[in-house]
């Protein structure tokens, strides 16, 4: 064996050792082919808009004689498939750009295919990506009450501390006072929330509510009507929900309960909103013009012509965005609350060491310590009655 044959199989040799342990050579096949695929990718999309996004209808014509469409995504629908089984056979990562091809390749070839059931998909769709806000939104609004009731007991720490000083300032004790208007203002809202869901559940009956909405309000979470109740504020000059009765009744109790999610048979806090503001016991301040009564009987609706069903998947998507904008605002509210919480605890863990003494013997430095204890228990206090409205 001449030195040029020699050096040519050990650096074959070498190489397939080091794709062995690498898989470099397969994947840099991997990425040629890739590279290749971008135009069939991009045709793909091309017909998923045309077809799935925009409805586009596929003529007659194509439909039943040439088949043009069906065999153009099938084309490049293989093409894709192929490079997939690539990569599965050498067992190599697809390319991380390529991971919405595959659902955008189920949408496509079911509006290609079966066409009438694309507007059941996307309303079945936009249902999904409803109820999943609906609930992020319930889960962030029940932290927010974890917080303000944590919040409670630190600030009633706190007051305690400040009442075992002789001597304090007298605008210690104001601060107390506009402190425990807070909390008791915050303790009236739950005791509202409470006393209506049991007027509801006990009373759904004699109020003329019906059977679905009795058994919604039934199966409500506590905590879902003690955060709605002190997020969203209480209207004391509103009509109690239990002294109405028949069809007023029945749009209170929906309004309180925001229907549940659409997977439920509700329309969710946002269908609630507008008939809230109507009825009167939680201020919203919204507005729902003619738009309240498709979201909660839409699922009722099976057969829905097209264009009712365009609207509602339509409806529905404002709706989810509307969620989304009151889950953001109810997370900025949190997220001021547990900064001052924190804070505030840090500080009462420092001042402690103040506990019964006469505030005339302490140092200016500590005098100041104190003062900043209860400015910001006084800000705390103020964020456990902040609502929505006031978040703007």
């Amino acid at each position: 064996m001449d030195f040029f044959t020699f050096t040519i199989l050990t650096v074959f040799i070498l190489g397939a050792i080091i794709n062995k342990k690498t898989k470099f050579y397969w994947k840099f096949l991997a990425s040629v082919k890739w590279e290749k695929l971008q135009t069939d990718i991009k045709e793909i999309r091309t017909l998923h808009k045309d077809y799935f996004q925009n409805l586009k209808e596929i003529k007659a014509s194509d439909k039943y004689l040439f088949n043009t469409t069906k065999r153009k995504f099938n084309k490049h629908k293989t093409k894709y498939l192929e490079y997939l089984r690539f990569c599965e056979e050498k067992k190599i990562a697809i390319n991380p750009n390529s991971a919405d091809i595959r659902n955008v390749i189920k949408e496509t070839e079911l509006a290609i295919y079966r066409p009438d059931d694309v507007l059941d998909y996307l309303l079945d769709d936009a249902k999904k990506a409803y109820d999943d806000e609906y609930n992020n939104m319930n889960s962030v609004g029940e932290l927010l009450l974890k917080e303000r009731q944590n919040s409670i007991d630190l600030i009633s720490k706190v007051e305690e501390l400040i009442n075992t000083i002789a001597k304090r300032p007298k605008s210690f004790d104001v601060a107390l006072e506009e402190i425990k208007v807070e909390k008791t203002e915050f303790q009236s809202r739950i005791d509202y929330a409470n006393l209506e869901r049991e007027n509801l559940k006990n009373g759904a009956k004699g109020m003329g509510i019906g059977v679905a909405v009795g058994g919604a309000v039934a199966g409500l979470a506590p905590t879902t009507a003690l955060w709605v109740a002190t997020t969203f504020g209480t209207a004391s000059t509103g009509t109690a929900i239990s002294a109405l009765s028949g069809a007023a009744a029945t749009n209170a109790a929906l309004a309180w309960l925001g229907g549940g999610t659409l997977a439920s048979g509700g329309g969710g806090m946002l269908a609630g909103q507008a008939l809230l503001a109507l009825a009167g016991p939680i201020g919203w301040g919204v507005t729902a013009g003619g738009i309240l009564l498709g979201i909660f009987l839409f699922i009722k609706k099976k057969f829905k012509i097209k264009e009712e069903k365009k609207e509602e998947i339509k409806r529905i998507k404002q709706f989810t965005e509307s969620l989304q904008e009151v889950r953001l605002k109810i997370e900025q509210i949190k997220v001021q609350t547990v900064s001052i919480h924190n804070l505030l605890l840090k500080q009462l863990e420092d001042c402690l060491e103040f506990a019964n003494v006469d505030y005339s013997t302490i140092t200016s430095q500590d005098k100041k310590r104190l003062a900043t204890l209860v400015n910001n228990t006084t800000s705390l206090s103020l964020l456990l009655g902040k609502t929505l409205e006031e978040s703007k």
